[in-house]
């Protein structure tokens, strides 16, 4: 159960990682654009967030620790968006975005302990 819960969290942020690449990468930073962008997402972000909740509300219960949960899913957001970035919208990753996922990995690492 704790192996599923962990899923749920890694699968619930990576939708919400996918979001924005896709966002950037096919609308244009409009209004109407951001409206057609959510109505067309929103099953996805409706998935998304029930996997999320549900991996929240059990590892609530598992672990009793929502802060380390948040901290991964913080974690996993923070990498894929910048994996994404660099893959799909050609983007260079900075000094700075390294040390800043190093920081919420060690981050994450302690607050499990």
């Amino acid at each position: 159960m704790k192996i599923l819960v962990i899923g749920a969290i890694i699968i619930g942020a990576s939708v919400f990682s996918l979001l924005p690449i896709l966002s950037a990468y096919f609308f244009q930073p409009t209004l109407k654009d951001s409206i057609k962008f959510n109505i067309y997402f929103l099953p996805l972000s409706f998935l998304g967030n029930i996997v999320l909740a549900w991996g929240f509300i059990q590892g609530s219960k598992i672990y009793g620790n929502t802060v380390m949960l948040g901290g991964i899913q913080t974690g996993v957001n923070a990498a894929l968006i910048t994996i994404l970035s660099i893959l799909v919208l050609q983007q260079k990753i900075s000094v700075y975005s390294i040390i800043g996922i190093s920081l919420i990995a060690i981050g994450s690492i302690f607050l499990n302990k």
